[in-house]
C-alpha cells in the first residue's frame, strides 16, 4: 500500500464519519418527540465527530510530512485542498467554542456541521476522489511510481527518488523534434539548453552526462526528471499537466543537449 492510496482511504472513511455526524444531527435538530432515541442520535454524533477529528488529523499528518519530504510547491489542487483543510478546522473550532462557551448560540452549531461536511465532501473529492479515479482504485502505480516514501520515525521521508529507470528514453528522431518544440515553448524562457549558466533556472548542456542535477541533487536519469517535472523544487512551476507522451519527447531531447 503506497503512502497515496493509504490517505485516499483514511480521507474516505472520513468523509463517511462526515456524513454519519451529519445525519445523526439532523435527527436530533428534527425535534424527535422520542427523548432517548435524541439522546441516542446525540450520543453517535459525538464519536463520529471525534472519529472525524482523528481521521482529520491523520490525514493532514501524511499530508504535511509528504511535503516536508518532497519540498515542491503545491500544485493548483494542492493548494485548493490545503485551503479546504484550514476551513475546516476553523470550522471545527468555532463550533467547539460555541457548543461549550456560547450556548446561546447552539442553533448555529448545525449551519456549521452542514458547511464542514459539504467542504468535506469537496476536499475528498479533489483529493481522494482525484487519485483513487486516475489510479484505477490504486493498481496503477504510475502516478507515484517516481518516488518511494517511507516513514523513518515519526516522520515522511523520501526513501529513493529516481533510481533504476523504468522505461528507455526515446532516441527516434519525432520525440527529440516533438520535445525540442515543447522546449522552446514552455522552458527556453527559464532554461538555456547550450550552457550551463542560470537564467532563472539552470542551464541544461550536458544534463544526463553528469552524475547529478542541479539544484535537487538528484541522480541524473530520465526518472528524477519525470519526478521533477510533476513535484519541481523552487521558483519552478510544476508540469504535471504534460501528458506521458509530451513528458518523454521532452526527456528525449533533454538527452540529446
Amino acid at each position: 500500500m503506497t503512502i497515496f492510496f493509504l490517505k485516499s482511504t483514511l480521507s474516505l472513511l472520513m468523509l463517511l464519519s462526515a456524513v454519519y455526524g451529519m445525519y445523526a444531527m439532523y435527527v436530533v435538530f428534527g425535534q424527535i418527540p422520542d427523548t432517548d432515541r435524541a439522546a441516542a442520535q446525540k450520543r453517535r454524533h459525538r464519536v463520529a465527530g471525534y472519529v472525524y477529528v482523528v481521521l482529520f488529523l491523520a490525514v493532514s499528518y501524511l499530508c504535511v510530512a509528504f511535503a516536508m519530504a518532497a519540498r515542491t510547491e503545491p500544485s493548483p489542487r494542492a493548494a485548493i485542498h490545503i485551503l479546504l483543510a484550514l476551513a475546516i478546522v476553523a470550522l471545527l473550532m468555532i463550533k467547539v467554542m460555541f457548543l461549550r462557551r456560547f450556548r446561546q448560540f447552539y442553533e448555529q452549531a448545525k449551519v456549521i456541521g452542514t458547511a464542514i461536511g459539504i467542504l468535506s465532501f469537496v476536499l475528498v473529492g479533489i483529493s481522494a476522489g482525484y487519485y483513487l479515479a486516475v489510479s484505477r482504485v490504486g493498481q496503477d502505480r504510475t502516478m507515484d511510481r517516481s518516488a518511494v516514501y517511507a516513514l523513518r520515525g515519526p516522520f515522511l521521508a523520501v526513501k529513493e527518488i529516481g533510481g533504476p529507470d523504468r522505461g528507455a528514453i526515446r532516441t527516434d528522431s519525432r520525440s527529440i523534434a516533438r520535445g525540442r518544440f515543447l522546449f522552446v515553448s514552455r522552458c527556453a524562457a527559464c532554461h538555456d539548453p547550450l550552457s550551463t549558466r542560470t537564467v532563472v533556472g539552470p542551464g541544461l548542456q550536458g544534463l544526463f552526462k553528469k552524475p547529478k542535477l542541479p539544484v535537487s541533487g538528484h541522480p541524473a536519469t530520465a526518472e528524477s526528471i519525470r519526478f521533477q517535472l510533476k513535484q519541481p523544487l523552487g521558483r519552478m512551476p510544476s508540469f504535471a499537466y504534460l501528458s506521458h507522451d509530451e513528458a518523454e519527447d521532452l526527456i528525449a531531447y533533454l538527452n540529446t543537449l
